[in-house]
């Protein structure tokens, strides 16, 4: 199986991508490098044909063996599963990208570099746990983290375009004097709404492995910012190939354009109240998909014998994750303002 090192020219230390510089950087002597150089060196057995969904559809089906690569630094042998596509080999610790998850039409279309340093993740968590009073006051520290991974998850960006038709019953009161008499006067509606609404970039992730909430709740990733693939931004992180297809992704991504679609056309209907669905029909219409890699830094926590997983978008830095509570700090919190209202009763029971 065959696997790509990016040795520096100067030292022939093995080269990590630098999110800071936006090159291939060597720990050892300093030196940086551009990409398309370094990229350019290595590019001989490295098979370019980019993700076609037809062909795919048509030829493909990703294998979910176990495979066995030879690292070409140390020559020890690296047991992974058929989607990893970057990793370090755990005997010399070089960074390992995996050419075969690439081939047969496997090339990611493009990719969005990683943007935030690890340097900044310090920052970023002590941002995320401020402000939280219930947070154990020593959750967030180098004795419960552990290590810091940035990987590149697969995601799938649907283009579609969603047209159809949708029927609301709705009605409008209103309230008046006549004569002696306070009316309240009710109209009934039957409110036909017909259309098409595009979407491009919808994301859905691709790995089995990921949990799709917090996929989700990543975004918004700057779908601008996407450059063509190249296995040099791999180096120095992980990186998985997709084992959830375009064919089992898209139903995900036609839920998310059918709500948008139908929270614009009830967006119409403000001016009425008490709306309601009656009909509908909306249709997916020429739905086209495009493979990408996306950055994501995890970040794994031990706390009171469980285990607290977060994700940081590795080009926003924004972080999700759901928060431990203190139990002595939610003792604290909840005497503290019991006993301010219990003084605050007493003292107006003397007032009384």
């Amino acid at each position: 199986m065959e696997n790509t090192f990016y040795k520096c020219p100067a030292c022939g230390t093995t080269l990590r991508y630098s999110a800071s510089s936006g090159k291939l950087a060597c720990d050892s002597c300093g030196n940086q490098y551009e990409l398309s150089e370094m990229e350019a060196a290595a590019s001989s057995n490295v098979f370019r044909a980019s993700f076609d969904w037809g062909d795919y559809k048509a030829n493909l089906r990703p294998n979910t063996d176990t495979k066995v690569y030879i690292c070409k630094f140390c020559g020890a042998q690296i047991l992974t599963d058929s989607t990893t596509a970057a990793t370090h080999c755990p005997y010399c610790d070089n960074e390992v990208v995996i050419n075969d998850a690439f081939d047969g039409g496997l090339r990611p279309n493009g990719i969005i570099p990683f943007r935030i340093t690890k340097d900044r993740l310090k920052e970023i968590v002590n941002s995320f746990g401020k402000g939280k009073k219930l947070l154990p006051r020593d959750f967030f520290t180098n004795k419960r983290i552990g290590d810091v991974q940035g990987v590149y998850v697969p995601f799938w960006l649907f283009d579609g375009t969603v047209d159809g038709w949708m029927v609301f019953d709705a009605k409008k009161e209103r309230e008046f004097t006549e004569g002696e008499y306070r009316v309240k006067e009710t109209s009934y509606y039957s409110l036909g709404r017909q259309g098409s609404l595009s979407f491009r970039n919808v994301p859905i992730d691709g790995a089995e492995k990921m949990d799709d909430a917090m996929m989700d709740s990543l975004g918004p990733y700057n779908f601008d910012e996407v450059v063509d693939f190249q296995t040099a931004y791999l180096s120095g992180f992980l990186a998985d190939r997709f084992d959830r297809d375009p064919d089992q992704s898209i139903g995900r991504a036609e839920e998310l354009m059918m709500a948008s679609t139908e929270n614009r056309f009830r967006s119409t209907t403000s001016s009425y109240t008490g709306v309601e669905v009656n009909r509908k029909s909306l249709n997916l219409q020429s739905p086209s998909v495009r493979y990408v890699l996306l950055p994501v830094y995890i970040i794994n926590c031990k706390y009171d014998g469980k285990e607290y997983r977060y994700a940081v978008n590795g080009q926003t830095g924004k972080m999700v994750g759901a928060l431990p509570v203190s139990k002595e700090r939610k003792r604290a919190y909840f005497w503290g303002v019991f006993g301010g209202v219990t003084a605050v009763l007493g003292a107006l029971l003397c007032l009384l």
